[in-house]
């Protein structure tokens, strides 16, 4: 199975992987989301081949990237970028370190336009997949519940309470307050982050790879 390595940003944008003037319903993009895999961590010493060299890598399970093929609908006019008529299929994306030197400076050309792209920073090996969605249902964007009641209260430093619907009182950056939330902070809408932490002297907040939990100061 051939796999692709990639630089990815983290967050629901489509990538390109090829453009299309008139194809808008071949679903030739990807977006990429953030992945919970349950495959048990591992290294494995891998060869790659590409931008024409081969390199030694290590590969690090479990995949911390999930991505699906997609249709745009809405993006900007095509740039002048290469056509594709085929779909892009699913891939699980896997953080890969690879010794020696990088793609450094290129060309590259989408619909968004042609343009010099320097290749650095973290390296992804894509593996193609094949996704089956649960109970026969497509993926839809996380939906966060924040749960009222009067039980969830600040007191002594910390959240304290009970909360209706097996909800966790839990500390929100922004106000200050406590609250009554019932979405883990790992999978919690970005930017607004309304997830719990499991410690309650942390609170769920925004970063560049997403939401995390931070100790409030």
């Amino acid at each position: 199975m051939k796999s692709h390595l990639v630089s990815v940003v983290v967050g629901a944008f489509a990538l390109a992987r090829a453009a299309s003037v008139g194809a808008q319903s071949t679903p030739d993009h990807l977006t990429c989301f953030r992945a919970n895999d349950q495959a048990p961590k591992q290294r494995i010493a891998a060869t790659l081949t590409f931008a024409g060299a081969a390199r030694n890598c290590i590969v690090k399970t479990p995949a911390k990237l999930a991505c699906l093929e997609t249709i745009p609908t809405s993006l900007p006019a095509p740039g002048g970028g290469p056509t594709s008529t085929s779909s892009a299929g699913a891939f699980l994306c896997y953080q890969a370190k690879c010794p020696g030197a990088l793609p450094g400076n290129s060309q590259m050309e989408d619909e968004f336009g042609r343009r010099a792209v320097t290749i650095r920073g973290a390296h992804w090996l894509c593996a193609p997949a094949t996704w089956t969605p649960t109970g026969g249902t497509s993926p839809s964007p996380t939906t966060t519940t924040t749960l009222s009641t009067a039980e969830c209260h600040f007191t002594s430093g910390h959240c304290e309470g009970s909360c209706a619907g097996g909800g966790h009182c839990a500390a929100t950056a922004a106000s200050g307050t406590c609250e009554c939330r019932s979405t883990p902070c790992g999978n919690a809408d970005a930017p607004q982050c309304d997830g719990f932490c499991q410690d309650d002297s942390e609170a769920c907040v925004f970063s560049v790879t997403g939401c995390s939990c931070a100790r409030i100061p």
